[in-house]
């Protein structure tokens, strides 16, 4: 009898602990701009987008459509995001969804519009953010790291690569609560380190833009100011020659005479040469840019804005 309340006891547990939280969804068709309220226009080339997309409650940052945590470790997850988004002022989701999928660029798209349709970053500044999507599609399963507005400057290429390469054995092995914990612990460490593109800026529109006027450190401003002064005073101090500028100078009347001068034609000579210029074609991207060892650059989603990725992992 003991054994049986034992076994039941056990079997309600574990039941318990698979229990998953289930996202809360709105109707986008019942809201007004289909439940978007950020500044993106919708339009007939990105309305099937905004429709196709989840609308979730923006407050609950994690979406496991796939039922892969359980609700206890929702909370503790839940607990140590809300940390990570009062430290660093930036928002943070993690989306979990069975997606069919047949490029990599689908899974991109799905999280962008995912991040861009609902209300996330809405609250910060350029709609600043990261969003960890895992697709566990059986077939292929895949994730990545998608990063939006100021975010783009602390989580670069190369941080993106150690971040998925750091994760991967967690989320390939489907140990998703040690996984998003480690996760969350290199946004933590990169963002203590600082920015890793300081040479770039965001747009309003979230693309990443070069900057091309660097600020001078203060001793070479001084140095040089002085350099100047010193010069202006010794050249004010040296008597100046006037400049002979022409051969007539430099003879002496007295000695020398110039019985005859005449202008001769010797030949010609013509360099020819061709400029031609290189140009790449951005097509929906917002620029290029070499990030330490591997290309790293601001796409465009659907909906207009701009955001980049790490380059994702199947497995």
């Amino acid at each position: 009898m003991k054994k049986k309340i034992l076994f039941l006891l056990l079997l309600f547990l574990v039941g318990f602990q698979v229990e998953a939280k289930e996202p809360t969804l709105c109707d986008r068709d019942s809201l007004p701009n289909h439940g978007v309220h950020k500044k993106w226009k919708i339009t007939e080339n990105n309305l099937d987008n905004v429709k196709r997309t989840p609308c979730v409650d923006a407050s609950e940052k994690i979406y496991d459509f796939a039922g892969v945590l359980t609700e206890e470790e929702y909370d503790a997850l839940k607990a140590r995001i809300d940390k990570y988004i009062r430290r660093t002022n930036m928002d943070f989701v993690i989306v979990i969804e069975s997606y069919p999928y047949q490029t990599d660029s689908e899974n991109e798209d799905y999280a962008a519009d995912f991040y861009d349709y609902n209300d996330f970053g809405i609250e910060f500044e350029k709609y600043s953010g990261t969003l960890f999507f895992r697709n566990t599609y059986e077939k292929d399963p895949y994730y990545d790291v998608y990063t939006f507005g100021d975010a783009q400057l602390y989580y670069d290429y190369d941080r993106l690569q150690v971040l998925l390469d750091g994760v991967y054995d967690n989320i390939h092995e489907g140990n998703y609560y040690a996984g998003f914990i480690r996760y969350i612990d290199y946004l933590e460490d990169f963002y203590r380190q600082g920015k890793s593109l300081k040479n770039y800026t965001v747009d309003e529109d979230g693309y990443l833009q070069k900057n091309y006027t660097y600020p001078l450190p203060e001793f070479i401003v001084f140095s040089t100011i002085i350099t100047f002064i010193v010069m202006v005073i010794l050249v004010r101090k040296n008597k100046m020659i006037a400049k002979a500028e022409e051969a007539k100078d430099y003879l002496d009347p007295a000695t020398s005479k110039i019985t005859h001068k005449e202008d001769k034609f010797v030949s010609t000579y013509t360099t020819s040469y061709r400029i031609t210029s290189s140009s790449s074609s951005g097509g929906s991207f917002g620029g290029s840019f070499g990030g330490g060892g591997g290309s790293f650059h601001s796409h465009s989603g659907s909906s207009g804005g701009g955001h980049s990725s790490g380059g994702g992992r199947h497995g």
